[in-house]
């Protein structure tokens, strides 16, 4: 399916990857894989595996494209300690607040 470049949502959806590409640091093949989603027609807010944070909402993109392989934190999250981290379930596919995890 091809998406009219033109249209307003599409470029809503490449300024939004323009900043994020600006101000969150990322790695190329995360940065290729967004701009592929975002130039595919999807907002950035979405991912297509449908994973949520702990209250539902869906994670964005970036987010769920690292959880998808394998590492949910990194340098990115530095300045956070491990009691800030939620613990990711497999079997909801969502992060689990750590008040809850037991």
């Amino acid at each position: 399916m091809r998406f009219d470049k033109r249209s307003p949502e599409y470029q809503t959806n490449l300024e939004a990857f323009r900043e994020m590409d600006i101000y969150v640091p990322m790695t190329r093949d995360e940065r290729t894989a967004l701009r592929s989603w975002a130039q595919s027609g999807h907002d950035i807010e979405t991912n297509p595996w449908n994973y949520s944070d702990c209250d539902g909402w869906p994670l964005n993109y970036l987010q769920a494209y690292r959880l998808k392989n394998g590492y949910s934190s990194g340098p990115w999250d530095y300045w956070k300690g491990p009691e800030h981290q939620p613990q990711w379930d497999e079997l909801t596919e969502r992060f689990i607040p750590n008040d809850d995890f037991c």
